[in-house]
């Protein structure tokens, strides 16, 4: 349900307090951005997206169902209305990841309990009814700082655990650690700290895990194997081999036969110098997340450590803390769609990897938003995606078996058109897009599609086709128009092959539906 049409607010970019709010530039320089948009557009280039709907690649991956919210203060006063809209929508979540900021002083060793009343008992709520099952990120900040004593880790999770396993059934993992190679290594180490004077060094991090899974052990004593809490981490802002493998190297070399380690995870935005002064925006070309899988796999084979890990990627955006590539205009909400579908697509090329969405609504930077939260006037609306959010609704209206979508004649990069296809018995959808970032390079795009589905063959289908560009299913040039929009439909009677030629613009993104008359 949309509230209200409010004319949209350019969100300039602002340093904030979070573990990667960098007080650094984050930007392509305006002057380099304004002198693409002003010189004229090159004539489209022509791209074939070849579909066979025979070939099945299995069950397709649907990162539309893994998502963050913030945390449990961030706009009280529209969570619940946004789960409504959003289980309304079909985007009802697989797994939720929530942030438990104030939980270490809910919980008391003292009486055993734990008082999750008011905002935490409905944050809970609201993420249970939005999906099966929640993901609870748990940050032992002061422990790790020592403003707590390390030896009541334990009891006090062993507490916290087993009164939310009891009270809200639907968490069911447990994220140890947000961000730790940052919040007490790199913020120091670029804020000038030496070396040898930060908080933690990537040796240090296991310890820290151990009481987690320890505490999950207890709280999950008497349940059945499928209703254990599953524990994991370490939550890395980088996919560091720095942090990563002294952790799995302490992992390892655990003795404990009951230690658990059910994902690894980590963000996925960028990635530091030594030094942690200059960062590399995997925006730049994001074909830089293709083999984190890959290296991930290689180093449990090296320490022997077995078993199906999967990874989880928690986090991931192309505009980490308050980046921006157009600080005054509303070109990067079109920007953030395509990038993270195109996240999306090299994800779901890796195996056993889940990335989830950032985010629900931001607190701060209007370019993560699935939802609009910024505007000149009046109260936040609700029932209004951005053009994020409409990707996702996008992905969410796919069919379920994924088949084989190649692409030709259209990358320079990571730049270009990518595609994905699915089919199952209501009928055939594809998604394809046009990843340019900052460039302006459009695209005449062929679409061939074959092996459709038998009762498709000289019958009627009905073809829909939603549309989301600069000036479609955008709230930011349209807000009357904020919605997915279906941009055409009409019958067709395909054989074997049916084909279809569309125009790409930069950074636009169809999603074509072929169902039965």
């Amino acid at each position: 349900m949309i509230t209200r049409f409010a004319r949209p607010r350019i969100v300039r970019a602002v340093v904030v307090t979070t573990a990667l709010a960098m007080p650094i530039a984050l930007s392509a320089g305006p002057s380099e951005v304004a002198a693409r948009a002003d010189a004229p557009a090159p004539a489209p280039a022509p791209a074939t997206v070849s579909v066979d709907f025979g070939d099945e690649k299995g069950r397709l991956r649907r990162s539309e169902r893994y998502n963050n919210y913030p945390n449990e203060n961030a706009f009280v006063e529209q969570r619940s209305a946004d789960v409504r809209f959003l289980n309304e929508q079909g985007l009802h979540q697989e797994v939720h990841r929530v942030w438990l900021d104030y939980v270490f002083e809910q919980c008391s060793i003292e009486t055993r309990t734990c008082d999750f009343s008011g905002n935490t008992d409905a944050y809970l709520t609201d993420a249970s009814n939005l999906s099966d099952a929640v993901l609870v990120n748990l940050n032992p900040s002061e422990f790790i700082r020592g403003e707590r004593p390390f030896e009541d880790l334990q009891p006090l999770l062993e507490v916290m655990l087993g009164d939310l396993k009891k009270k809200y059934p639907a968490v069911k993992y447990v994220e140890v650690f947000n961000e730790p190679d940052w919040q007490y290594h790199g913020h120091e180490r670029h804020d000038g700290r030496p070396a040898d004077e930060v908080t933690l060094r990537p040796g240090d991090l296991y310890r820290f895990y151990v009481p987690f899974y320890k505490a999950a052990r207890k709280a999950d004593k008497g349940v059945r194997a499928a209703d254990r809490l599953r524990v994991g981490g370490p939550a890395l802002s980088v996919m560091d081999p720095e942090w990563m493998e002294p952790f799995l190297d302490d992992y390892a070399a655990d003795r404990d036969p009951h230690k658990r380690l059910d994902f690894i995870s980590h963000h996925s935005y960028l990635k530091w110098d030594d030094d942690y002064q200059v960062p590399t925006f995997y925006k730049s070309d994001l074909r830089q997340v293709s083999s984190e899988r890959g290296d991930i796999l290689e180093w449990l084979r090296e320490r022997r450590i077995r078993g199906r890990i999967p990874s989880f990627i928690t986090e991931t955006g192309i505009y980490p803390g308050p980046s921006f590539d157009d600080r005054t205009g509303t070109a990067d909400y079109l920007r953030q769609a395509a990038g993270m579908a195109t996240y999306t697509y090299l994800y779901s090329r890796q195996p056993d990897t889940y990335m989830f969405n950032w985010v629900v609504r931001h607190f701060a930077e209007g370019r993560k938003d699935q939802l609009v939260t910024r505007v000149d006037d009046g109260p936040v609306p609700t029932g209004v995606f951005t053009p994020y959010g409409n990707m996702m609704l996008m992905q969410s209206r796919m069919k379920d078996i994924e088949v084989s979508a190649a692409v030709s004649g259209s990358r320079k990069d990571d730049n270009g058109v990518y595609a994905t296809a699915s089919k199952d018995r209501t009928g055939a959808s594809l998604m394809v897009w046009n990843w340019q970032h900052t460039n302006d390079r459009s695209h005449r795009t062929t679409v061939d599609m074959s092996g459709l589905p038998r009762h498709f063959r000289h019958r009627p289908v009905r073809q829909r086709m939603f549309r989301i560009d600069q000036n479609t299913s955008n709230y930011f040039a349209d807000p009357a128009g904020a919605g997915l929009r279906q941009v055409s439909e009409k019958i067709v009677r395909p054989g074997t092959r049916h084909s279809e030629t569309i125009d790409l613009k930069p950074n636009a993104l169809y999603l074509i539906l072929l169902e039965p008359a």
